[in-house]
């Protein structure tokens, strides 16, 4: 078994966000630096072990299925995240709990063993910096479709405190988390209510502004096609999606085959692309950027990129 501990740098960074090194900026190169990104690859017997354990959970029946029967538990989740906030006004409380620190991750189709416990968290929080100033950085509102624990915002009031910030999730508990930290903080943002599967046609958005999904769509199965009706007839400058997307792994591959058992286990959102390719097709749409993002949790792949607009 090779034990060689491997770390992702710059380079390797660039090619998981799908642009060049230079690209990326100065504060996420620091972030890159000043946290700990070594791992080792599992192989041999701890690779399997790895690949038996998530199978079995897969098969067990243990999680949940998406869709819209789910909102009573995103209350109680979020209502969690809200009351925990609210005790101590600390933005760290509204770290999602699906980050769980110490278990194995994906990358490069492979599982790995991260020195760091909060390797992922650490990953994301780079990801995200670089996402938000690569593509938000020219735009008017800023739009969070499925905020959830409003756990991006902070960062996107932060980098763009003179635009609006908008939170929208079909959580009262998520709204109330957006609209206390607003108070709380005196950033220029708002909570608002707003349901994937039923849209508010009369929610508008503000010229030139910036729509996002970040590990929110996923939740939609197939039933999307509402949602994104309403996001190509309000014409937003840019759509920014970061999402699982079950289509672009290699079903030959044993640690991809196992999230798309995990992604159809949960029946999490599938077609979107081809939908959107044949929206382009039909002259309505422009699809800018598609990237699978290489890195994930122990079950899944929750970064790839779908950028795209109207026309």
């Amino acid at each position: 078994m090779n034990n060689e501990i491997q770390c992702l740098g710059l380079s390797e960074f660039a090619s998981l966000f799908g642009c060049k090194a230079e690209e990326i900026p100065q504060d996420c190169a620091q972030l890159i630096a000043e946290n700990d990104f070594r791992y080792r690859v599992a192989e041999g017997k701890e690779y399997e072990e790895i690949l038996q354990g998530v199978l079995h959970k897969i098969d067990s029946g243990g999680f949940s299925i998406a869709g819209e029967e789910r909102l009573p538990n995103w209350e109680k989740g979020w209502g969690e995240n809200l009351e925990a906030f609210l005790k101590t006004k600390n933005i760290l409380e509204l770290v999602p709990k699906y980050f769980r620190p110490g278990l194995p991750l994906r990358l490069f189709q492979q599982y790995i063993l991260p020195l760091d416990p909060n390797f992922e968290i650490n990953w994301y929080s780079v990801f995200r910096l670089w996402l938000f100033k690569t593509y938000f950085k020219s735009s008017g509102a800023i739009y969070e479709f499925g905020c959830g624990s409003g756990f991006n915002l902070p960062v996107l009031s932060s980098l763009y405190p003179d635009r609006k910030v908008f939170g929208l999730d079909w959580s009262q508990a998520s709204v109330d988390i957006v609209n206390q930290m607003a108070k709380a903080c005196r950033w220029n943002m708002e909570g608002r209510r707003f349901d994937f599967f039923k849209p508010d046609k009369s929610f508008i958005l503000e010229p030139s502004s910036i729509v996002t999904t970040i590990g929110a769509l996923e939740q939609t199965g197939q039933k999307y096609m509402d949602f994104l009706d309403y996001l190509v007839d309000s014409k937003p400058a840019l759509v920014v999606h970061a999402e699982p997307t079950v289509e672009w792994y290699d079903k030959n591959n044993p640690v991809d085959e196992a999230a798309i058992r995990f992604h159809k286990t949960r029946r999490y959102w599938e077609g979107f692309i081809d939908k959107l390719r044949q929206l382009e097709k039909q002259g309505r749409v422009q699809v800018i950027k598609t990237k699978r993002s290489y890195f994930g949790s122990l079950y899944v792949e929750g970064y790839s990129q779908t950028i795209w607009k109207s026309v």
